[in-house]
């Protein structure tokens, strides 16, 4: 399924204003947040940096906004966010 993570950047030294930034993916949706976004970084834009620690649940330290509200990267599936599978297009089915 495509998703698209629109990230909050901002780099004091080269950004005069905080921005968003797009990222569309091809991912699976049992793949964790966590691992969508070490995908970006990765292969993708190196520049982007979060914190993650344990990748069990348990540290708390990949807390973050997600769809508006707090949550652990490490612990939330992309099914999770509200996405259905009919006819293998995932769509979003509520807001969070």
């Amino acid at each position: 399924m495509k998703v698209t993570l629109r990230i909050f950047r901002f780099n004091p030294e080269t950004d005069s204003e905080p921005y968003y930034k797009d990222y569309e993916i091809e991912a699976d949706p049992k793949d964790r947040v966590i691992d969508v976004l070490h995908y970006i970084k990765n292969e993708i834009d190196g520049t982007l940096t979060f914190r993650r620690s344990c990748l069990h649940g348990i540290c708390g330290s990949d807390g973050m906004r997600i769809n508006g509200k707090n949550m652990l990267a490490c612990s939330i599936l992309l099914q999770d966010l509200g996405y259905s599978d009919a006819n293998k297009t995932y769509k979003k089915t509520h807001s969070n």
